[in-house]
């Protein structure tokens, strides 16, 4: 599922780019949930995440550019895809790093090139995920490559030792640091819940909101304090809305 906003003071604005993109993740086969705002202040007081944005620039209250600096601050991956009638912008929008800059009208050859550049690039950055390892010395002396994909937790368990649970069940054991190893891998992939545990977002079956509980996909249970449970929520969020089906 790719999460999608559309931000314009115009509603005839915010229809024609809806019937664009819907019909082109239809073609793709690609589910898709959009939700539109007339505004900027109402996309940031929303706490829901997205995977694209389409910002007009021109807009009152909070024009797109000062909308797009504050949403960077909590939201530093989602693709911007900035609509204007003015070329004067594309400079002083270039420091919010968009993925897109274009002008009004917007058609839909230039609508549909540029989303087509944003799933070459998601499946890029998939593939090379797919690809990234993890090496762990295990405690009988033998160095192990795991493929990120493969683990699903690492736990700071007994005697000073940190366990890797893989999705094949199989379980290492390391006297490295729970904190060393989260220092090692790529933090868009991996959430440390609490102390002890390092936990792969991607094998995230569910979050148990009474019980304050992350359930792994092969069923295991992972408690979060509460002080961190608000966060674990707008991590899982920000993944959630990069991914699709």
């Amino acid at each position: 599922m790719i999460r999608i906003a559309i931000v314009d003071d115009e509603p005839e604005q915010i229809q024609s780019i809806e019937k664009m993109v819907l019909d082109f993740f239809e073609q793709k086969n690609i589910k898709t949930s959009i939700k539109s705002y007339t505004n900027g202040s109402d996309l940031l007081n929303d706490t829901d995440s997205y995977a694209i944005i389409f910002l007009d620039i021109q807009m009152p209250d909070k024009d797109g550019i000062e909308t797009a600096e504050q949403l960077r601050q909590r939201n530093k991956r989602a693709a911007l895809f900035f609509v204007t009638s003015y070329q004067d912008y594309i400079q002083k929008s270039m420091t919010i790093h968009p993925f897109a800059f274009t002008t009004k009208p917007l058609t839909k050859e230039v609508l549909y090139r540029n989303l087509n550049d944003y799933l070459s690039y998601t499946d890029s950055v998939r593939k090379k995920k797919s690809k990234e390892k993890c090496l762990i010395h295990t405690t009988d002396g033998l160095y192990v490559q795991l493929a990120l994909d493969d683990i699903l937790y690492f736990h700071y368990w007994e005697n000073r030792l940190v366990r890797v649970v893989t999705t094949s069940r199989k379980i290492y054991r390391t006297n490295d640091s729970i904190s060393n190893i989260y220092a090692e891998l790529n933090a868009t992939f991996f959430i440390m819940p609490s102390q002890s545990f390092i936990v792969n977002l991607h094998h995230i079956r569910e979050l148990d909101g009474v019980n304050k509980k992350i359930v792994m996909k092969n069923g295991d249970p992972i408690l979060i304090p509460r002080r961190k449970y608000k966060e674990v929520i707008e991590i899982m969020n920000l993944y959630i809305a990069n991914e699709e089906d």
